[in-house]
C-alpha cells in the first residue's frame, strides 16, 4: 500500500476522533501485520496536530546513514534460525532499526521469503528437493508397512498469533504452546516408548539437550526435510485454524470466557 494513502487514512481517522492504537488496529486488521508501525502513525498524528498537511516525508541534510550493514544481517541471520517465525516488526525493535531495513536484508540479502509463517530460502537446491522426497517415501513406506502407526506420531511447534480485535497489542499476543499452567509433578502417561516424534530443524529442536532427553526417553524423532513448513501440520493446517478461530471473538472478555 501507498505511503501516502496510509497517511491519509490516518488523518482521516485522526479527524473523526479514533486514538493512534485504534488507527493502528483498524490498518493491521485490513492490511496485516507490518504495514505501519504504531511509532509511525503516532508520529503523523502529532504532525497532524501540528498543522502539517504535506503527506511527504520531511527532507533530510547530509548523506543517508544505512542500517543495512554486515552486523544486522548477521544479527537478523540469528533471530531468524532461533524462531523462523519471527515477524519484521519484532527484529527491527529488538536491533532498532527500519522494517524497511529488516525486509531488505531478508529478502534480498538473505533470500528468504515466508511461508506458512515461517521465513525459508527463495529456492530450494536439487539436493535439498531431492531429500524433500526421500524423507517423504520413507515415512509413507514406514506406515504402509505397519512398521509405524500414525497413532503413534506425535507432532509440534510454536508460533505467535495476534486477535486483530483487541485493542492493546500486548492482549493480542497468544503464544499457542503455553495454553495451561505446568504441571506439579509429571503426569502418570503410560510410557514414551513407541513415540515417533515429529518436529522441524529449528536450532531449538536440534540441541544436543533436547536431543540427549529425547533419546533417554525412547522417543524416535522423524526426519524432516530442510526448509519444508508445508510438510508439518501444525505449520499448513493448524495455526491457520487457531488464527480464522480467534477472529470470531469480538473483544478480549469474549476470548478471555
Amino acid at each position: 500500500m501507498e505511503k501516502q494513502h496510509i497517511r491519509l487514512y490516518i488523518k482521516t481517522r485522526w479527524l473523526l476522533g479514533l486514538t493512534a492504537t485504534q488507527i493502528h488496529d483498524k490498518l493491521t486488521t485490513a492490511y496485516g501485520q507490518g504495514v505501519v508501525s504504531y511509532c509511525t502513525v503516532t508520529r503523523w498524528i502529532q504532525r497532524f496536530s501540528n498543522e502539517q498537511e504535506s503527506f511527504e516525508d520531511n527532507p533530510r541534510s547530509g548523506r543517508p546513514i544505512t542500517a543495512i550493514t554486515q552486523q544486522n544481517i548477521d544479527a537478523v541471520k540469528d533471530l531468524v534460525n532461533d524462531d523462523p517465525h519471527i515477524s519484521i516488526d519484532y527484529i527491527a525493535a529488538i536491533l532498532d532499526i527500519s522494517h524497511g531495513s529488516v525486509d531488505a536484508i531478508l529478502k534480498q540479502h538473505l533470500g528468504l521469503r515466508k511461508i506458512t509463517s515461517k521465513w525459508v530460502p527463495h529456492k530450494l537446491t536439487q539436493e535439498q528437493r531431492q531429500r524433500r522426497i526421500d524423507i517423504c517415501i520413507e515415512n509413507l513406506q514406514k506406515l504402509e508397512s505397519g512398521i509405524w502407526r500414525l497413532c503413534d506420531i506425535v507432532t509440534g511447534d510454536e508460533t505467535w498469533i495476534y486477535h486483530r480485535k483487541i485493542k492493546s497489542k500486548e492482549q493480542s499476543k497468544a503464544w499457542v504452546t503455553k495454553d495451561e499452567s505446568p504441571p506439579t509433578q509429571k503426569r502418570p502417561l503410560s510410557t514414551t516408548n513407541g513415540i515417533k516424534l515429529h518436529h522441524d530443524n529449528a536450532r531449538p529442536h536440534m540441541n544436543n539437550i533436547v536431543f540427549n532427553y529425547l533419546q533417554e526417553e525412547k522417543v524416535k524423532i522423524m526426519a524432516h526435510p530442510p526448509y519444508s513448513p508445508d510438510l508439518a501440520p501444525s505449520d499448513f493446517w493448524l495455526f491457520n485454524c487457531l488464527k480464522r478461530n480467534l477472529d470470531t471473538y469480538p473483544d478480549a472478555t469474549s476470548l478471555a470466557t
